[in-house]
């Protein structure tokens, strides 16, 4: 257990601070979930809307304050992250309605790296965890890779490139479980039916958003063990076949019909292309996440890692 969740004595009012980017979005709101059921953080929760019904939710956790902030702004982000002892970041290739847009996500990236390291020269920031996104498990088949990939990775270089190592712990997690519940033109969740973006019989790495804020949660509360390393992540290593038994063990109905069906290649490339060359990477290159590795980790830092038969349960039958 971390010297944070031992000590029985911290005021409330000198616990240490932890500003969240993003507050909002799925990982941010893992995020500040975790640490306030930690307890031993006040969280300062960025959102660009603090009415929004998402951000009043946030408000009304213990331990949290949501104000506003935005990746766009960065006098905005030198007030947020005033005084922090820790941040978290993270950045989107969303803009409105155009879905990955590299450009936006990079700029993003620069303002939140270069407050960061304008922060840490007054001395209180001591832990930046930068969320970015899993890396290849064959390297020499990572090329082409897909842009809001490759953002990500190159905002870890200017990460390195702006010393922040020594300070930083970067996660990368794979495809998100809550992927299976989105909507495409055309193309609607089904409960007897699992899309996905892979053939049936590759194997595919991924995770439950919450597990994301979980992760971050104990990387947070035990800084000695997870400042200046890289962290792939993930949940489940599992063909879609594979996924199909177990919503169909899930379900609890040993008669019922499951299919899985993979979202067409070419219509992927002509909806977003670069989707589509997600789904040839993740069959050529994989997530490189060490799943031995990270359910070690997580049995002596007291992780709960969301098996997708329990997340099928909760959000999918």
């Amino acid at each position: 257990m971390s010297k944070f969740e031992n000590s029985q004595v911290v005021e409330q009012n000198a616990r240490p601070i932890i500003a969240i980017t993003m507050a909002t979005g799925l990982q941010g709101k893992g995020v500040v979930k975790s640490l306030s059921e930690k307890g031993c953080f006040k969280i300062r929760a960025i959102t660009r809307d603090p009415s929004s019904k998402n951000a009043e939710e946030l408000a009304k956790l213990a331990n949290v304050d949501v104000i506003k902030g935005d990746l766009l702004n960065t006098e905005s982000l030198l007030t947020c992250f005033e005084g922090a002892y820790g941040i978290f970041g993270n950045t989107t290739p969303t803009k409105g309605r155009q879905p990955l847009v590299r450009e936006y996500e990079m700029e993003q990236g620069k303002n939140l790296i270069d407050v960061v390291k304008t922060i840490s020269k007054k001395g209180c920031l001591k832990h930046f965890v930068f969320s970015s996104i899993c890396k290849a498990q064959n390297p020499i088949k990572n090329e082409p890779a897909p842009g809001h990939f490759t953002s990500k990775w190159d905002i870890e270089d200017y990460l390195k490139i702006k010393k922040l190592n020594e300070i930083t712990t970067i996660i990368r997690p794979a495809s998100y479980f809550e992927n299976f519940n989105f909507d495409l033109p055309g193309l609607s969740a089904s409960n007897d039916t699992l899309r996905g973006v892979v053939k049936a019989d590759k194997k595919w790495q991924i995770i439950a958003v919450r597990d994301i804020g979980r992760w971050s949660a104990a990387i947070f509360c035990n800084p000695k063990r997870f400042i200046n390393q890289n962290i792939n992540l993930a949940g489940e290593e599992l063909t879609p076949n594979e996924m199909v038994n177990i919503l169909k063990k899930s379900s609890g109905k040993s008669t019922a019909e499951f299919n899985y069906f993979m979202i067409p290649r070419l219509f992927m490339k002509i909806f977003v292309n670069d989707i589509g060359i997600m789904a040839d990477w993740i069959e050529r290159a994989g997530y490189g996440a060490n799943l031995t590795e990270l359910k070690e980790i997580a049995k002596e830092e007291n992780i709960d890692m969301t098996t997708l038969e329990s997340w099928f349960r909760e959000n999918y039958i």
